[in-house]
């Protein structure tokens, strides 16, 4: 254990240290997730899958808020649609115009979750963001992540409508408004997944403030086999039996990754917990503290050792070696010792025994 500690600790410091420039490096790279995943499965315009367009957008978003990532995204999305239909490009228009203004009225840093759990749906694992929010904010995050989970089911059924044959006479206008609109709100598959999704939340975050020992844990299990109960029920319901095992494997490997992300972001230590009293003039508390585990990375000493005019001297006991460019001084007689020699300070002159100086 105490090595991932450290470790943790080193991670954290680094990060600490160089967060001005770690921030932008991980808004690029999840900017350019965002645009690719866009140009694969909706891609139809060429222009906007080209490379330099690509990178620069995502360096445009890195630094900007992620509200600003959202409407980007957004725009492309439109323009690759427009490129197939103008029509259901105005349609897109409008479905993404009023989830962004729900969005950016009551969350609008939280952006990146409703980019995000398109992009986890795409990689089995959309079970990691209701974890993840439950664990961090607090429930007002089903908002974002139901818009998500919308624009997900959105870009599916724009998938199906490009390729219906539709005429610019009115009736065809309206019969493929209708079809958008009806696939979108009679999709019980979306709005079941919504609501598993909240209700995940909802278990996470209640059960994670709890009072007991170790609650963030047990409130990441709690919410997985909430998933795999909620998702289990829902694919037996639309006859989806052959998804129960994907979603089972994708619910364990999200509940691992946010199980990860928690380590880096609080480790608690409930063997040093203490019960804490005091008051005010108003009420008396009852608290309890529970310490962080913190570490200190260990430093590396290196210590340098100047060997200057040294001799080897052989005694009784075997090789030594002794400082040959030191002089003993001795205040007294004003004279100094050189080796075996004895000299006046004044003069200069060697003296004999009884420090008369030779002429």
């Amino acid at each position: 254990m105490m090595p991932l500690l450290v470790f943790r600790e080193r991670v954290k410091s680094f990060y600490q240290k160089n967060d001005m420039y770690i921030i932008p490096a991980i808004k690029f790279i999840f900017a350019l997730i965002t645009f690719l995943v866009i140009n694969k499965k909706i891609g139809y315009d060429a222009r906007l899958e080209s490379i330099p367009v690509v990178l620069g957008l995502s360096l445009l978003c890195a630094f900007m808020p992620t509200a600003i990532m959202v409407l980007l995204a957004a725009a492309v999305a439109v323009l690759h649609i427009y490129f197939i239909s103008a029509i259901l490009s105005i349609i897109l228009f409008v479905l993404l115009l009023i989830l962004y203004f729900l969005f950016a009225r009551f969350t609008p840093k939280l952006g990146v979750v409703l980019l995000a759990v398109p992009i986890l749906y795409l990689m089995k694992i959309p079970y990691l963001i209701p974890l993840l929010l439950g664990l961090i904010v607090t429930p007002i995050a089903i908002i974002p992540m139901a818009c998500g989970i919308i624009v997900y089911f959105i870009f599916m059924i724009i998938n199906t409508a490009v390729t219906m044959q539709v005429n610019t006479t009115i009736e065809d206008i309206l019969l493929l408004y209708t079809y958008v609109i009806d696939s979108l709100m009679g999709n019980k598959q979306m709005i079941m997944a919504i609501v598993i999704f909240a209700l995940i939340i909802l278990v996470v975050y209640n059960v994670r403030r709890m009072k007991f020992d170790y609650a963030f844990e047990i409130s990441i299990g709690a919410g997985a086999v909430t998933s795999i109960l909620g998702f289990l029920i829902s694919d037996l319901i639309f006859n989806n039996s052959e998804q129960i095992f994907a979603m089972i494997i994708g619910t364990i490997v999200s509940c691992a990754i946010v199980y990860v992300i928690h380590f880096f972001n609080l480790t608690l230590d409930y063997s040093g917990a203490e019960q804490v009293q005091f008051e005010d003039d108003v009420y008396y508390y009852y608290v309890k503290a529970v310490p962080k585990v913190t570490v200190t990375t260990p430093q590396m000493r290196v210590k340098h050792i100047n060997v200057k005019n040294v001799e080897p001297e052989i005694g009784k006991k075997g090789l030594r070696r002794h400082e040959t460019d030191e002089d003993d001084y001795d205040e007294e007689d004003e004279s100094y010792l050189d080796g075996n020699d004895e000299f006046d300070f004044n003069s200069g002159k060697k003296l004999d025994r009884n420090n008369n100086a030779d002429d």
